[in-house]
Formats: structure tokens, C-alpha cells, sequence
């Protein structure tokens, strides 16, 4: 269903992606992402992360161009932290909005 999406864990504060290395795509959005992550003093690591991982995350989300930073908050009908989108994936919606709004001018 997300084959043209990347996903993001964030676990303790440290967001997670897969490393290109891993076949993932090398999105714009993702970059963008990244990015905004590191301008928000935000550890951004790249590595392999197995399927198990996503349910033991505090938040999860996905990147695509067009939706954008996308919260996921279950799993194969598991709850995902909290049940909500958490604070880290808040701060990077909102900061990819203005960078989208600013690249619009």
C-alpha cells in the first residue's frame, strides 16, 4: 500500500528511517524531512529497521509528495504510542507545511 512512501520511527526522541542501502526511495519529501529534523535539533539515524520495530516505536509516520508527513498510529489494528500523532511527528508536519508554503512564494 505505501510503495512510493518512506517511514520514519521515532523511538526515545531519535528518529529512525531505513538507510538507502536498504533499496528504500531517495524521496524529496524524505530529504526534506531529514532535514527540517536536524534544523529542529532532532537525531535522525539511518539503519535497517525490521517490520517488529514499527509496533515498540513512540511514533511512526510516513512521507509522501503528495500528502506529505502522514501520522500513523496503528498497525495491523495495534495502537502505535499513544494512539495520536506524538510531539516529534507534530513538530515535523508543521515545519514541512511552512517549508511547502515558503517554497510556494
Amino acid at each position: 500500500m505505501c510503495s512510493s512512501s518512506n517511514i520514519f520511527l521515532v523511538v526515545t526522541r531519535k528518529l529512525l528511517t531505513p538507510s538507502l542501502e536498504s533499496g528504500i526511495l531517495p524521496g524529496i519529501t524524505r530529504d526534506a524531512v531529514l532535514e527540517l529534523a536536524r534544523e529542529l535539533g532532532i537525531e535522525a539515524v539511518g539503519g535497517e529497521i525490521p517490520p517488529s520495530d514499527l509496533l515498540r516505536a513512540d511514533e511512526v509516520f510516513i512521507t509522501t509528495s503528495v500528502r506529505e508527513v502522514v501520522p500513523v498510529v496503528t498497525v495491523d489494528g495495534r495502537t502505535i504510542g499513544s494512539g495520536k500523532p506524538g510531539g516529534v511527528t507534530r513538530r515535523l508536519m508543521a515545519g514541512y507545511k511552512e517549508l511547502v508554503r515558503r517554497e510556494e512564494l
